[in-house]
């Protein structure tokens, strides 16, 4: 089978919108959730996160992904930098939760934790990102 040209695929799935008839009782009128939890990485956030790699990699020739994130923008990143075939790197706070940080290598993204909050280590993606050899 040839290889499907990922520039112009979507990285995410149309997912379901299901009314929760528990919530809707209880809130008086219908209420429906979109499952977004069942996107390949986990969240919503890898509709916004796949666009901008695609681009960042197709359109700008980046050669490595840099995130910084405490969560699920870090694995959709992750995931988006492996359907590309490009180099990822994580940039996770102490503060991240252990699943997530174990869970990173599998989409092939090189983790590094740095400093206690997010805006250390967001400041450190953000040197990062400038040095091209890494």
């Amino acid at each position: 089978m040839a290889d499907v040209d990922k520039r112009n695929v979507n990285y995410y799935l149309t997912t379901l919108t299901v009314e929760s008839v528990p919530l809707s009782k209880q809130a008086g009128f219908k209420v429906f959730l979109k499952l977004e939890n069942l996107q390949p990485p986990g969240s919503f956030k890898i509709r916004g996160i796949s666009h901008f790699c695609k681009k960042a990699v197709n359109v700008r020739g980046c050669k490595r992904l840099v995130c910084a994130s405490g969560g699920n923008a870090g694995m959709a990143a992750a995931y988006a930098a492996q359907q590309l075939k490009t180099p990822c790197t994580i940039v996770l706070p102490e503060s991240t939760p252990e699943f997530i940080a174990h869970k990173l290598p599998d989409y092939g993204a090189e983790v590094v934790v740095q400093g206690k909050v997010f805006d250390h280590a967001n400041q450190y993606a953000l040197e990062l990102a400038k040095q091209p050899d890494k």
